[in-house]
């Protein structure tokens, strides 16, 4: 590129750099006047940002010329776009600085696959259909374009995707819901644990895969079984003592006082028969565990630097939500303080430095929310981990059962 006494090239052009890598350029300069300048060279363009010259001041006699390191380093990010990218440098000459060239390269960009699959539950219990939902998340920089796939080597699970295929754009997510279900569904005892894997399958990469297990409630459960042996022997029991004792008594006392006695004998059976099942009835089974509708709910912040935001969420009128799960987002590595919040006492408190794309938290016990109860995500933004943005970039996915409230 050509000023009024100072010329710039790159020696090396059309090459290529992978995402997360660097690649050195040499970048010539040359002094075309006849006396000594000094130069200020700096990176220019959208690619400044990860542009780094090694000699950023040089001094050349007249007519001479010197070649030095440019280095390139793109960060494996979504963000940084692939295909063809200018590389721009611009030489400021101090003796004038209105005589300023800018000396360009173009560089490809590859693309890079990061395609991760995120369960919300990676544990489901049910007796034979269970629902099980996750994120098919796209952290490389091209569409990721991903047919779903079931894979069980025991052949015990079967299912189907709502929707069986996903395009999901370059730090973009999409939610997929998997209709599970226990195939040879035979009388059981006892619980059993089906463990699988789902895959998303991608032409010329390499799938990404997830595990799920699916813990299969026993068909008849152990307490209602050892209730229902209490009550058929409290009934032989019954059966037993009348044909041993009160059919001979009744029998015997028949002959003297038949009309009398046969009276007396239907009041006590009367009276037997109307107490006896308070002690053969068993204790009223607790509340079903596999009701209500699997459900989850997703708030998202976008803090500026140093600031605080906050999205919240009330718990709708008629149901009662039992929260099982926790996932928190943080897809650029930002820095700060986030806190789960529930009617404004704080459940969850995280530190953003420690968290890497996603963080999954379990809940052993779930937290019941009531109607009207409010939910609330808020995040202290302290350091924007992608340096293109403005704003940190965080999200929560909050999974549970939502259970209707029955009217008295």
């Amino acid at each position: 590129m050509l000023g009024v006494s100072l010329q710039a090239w790159f020696s090396n052009d059309d090459v290529a750099v992978a995402p997360g890598s660097k690649l050195t350029l040499m970048l010539t300069v040359h002094n075309l006047g006849e006396s000594t300048d000094s130069y200020t060279i700096v990176p220019a363009g959208l690619t400044a940002g990860w542009t780094t010259v090694k000699q950023g001041n040089l001094t050349l006699f007249g007519g001479s010329q010197e070649v030095i390191e440019v280095e390139i380093a793109p960060p494996a990010l979504p963000t940084t776009t692939a295909g063809p990218t200018a590389v721009s440098i611009r030489v400021i000459p101090l003796g004038d600085s209105d005589d300023a060239i800018v000396a360009e390269a173009t560089v490809g960009i590859e693309s890079f696959d990061d395609c991760r699959l995120v369960a919300l539950q990676p544990v489901r219990r049910a007796r034979h259909r269970a629902l099980f939902e996750f994120m098919v998340e796209n952290h490389g920089n091209s569409l990721a374009s991903c047919r779903l796939r079931l894979i069980d080597a025991s052949d015990r699970i079967d299912g189907t995707f709502d929707p069986p295929a996903v395009g999901v754009a370059p730090g973009s997510a999409s939610l997929v819901r998997l209709k599970s279900k226990a195939r040879r569904g035979v009388f059981r005892r006892g619980t059993r644990t089906l463990d699988f894997e789902i895959e998303a399958e991608r032409q010329g990469h390499a799938p990404a895969s997830t595990s799920l297990s699916f813990v299969q409630s026993p068909t008849i459960p152990a307490a209602a079984i050892a209730r229902t042996l209490l009550a058929v022997a409290i009934l032989g029991g019954l059966v037993l003592a009348w044909f041993a004792l009160i059919k001979p008594t009744i029998e015997d006392a028949a002959s003297d006082q038949v009309d009398d006695r046969i009276a007396e004998l239907v009041a006590e059976s009367d009276d037997s028969t109307a107490t006896a099942p308070a002690t053969t009835v068993p204790d009223a089974e607790s509340p079903n565990t596999d009701e209500g509708e699997p459900t989850f709910f997703r708030l998202t912040v976008a803090p500026t630097l140093t600031q605080t935001a906050d999205q919240s969420e009330t718990m709708p009128d008629g149901e009662v939500f039992d929260m099982t799960d926790v996932r928190l987002e943080n897809p650029f590595n930002d820095k700060g303080v986030a806190t789960l919040l529930v009617n404004g006492d704080q459940v969850f408190i995280w530190s953003l430095d420690n968290i890497r794309g996603q963080l999954f938290e379990p809940r052993i016990t779930p937290i019941r929310l009531q109607p009207g109860d409010n939910v609330t995500f808020s995040v202290r933004c302290d350091e924007i981990g992608d340096a293109t943005r403005s704003t940190c970039t965080n999200a929560i996915n909050i999974g549970g059962i939502a259970v209707e409230i029955e009217d008295s």
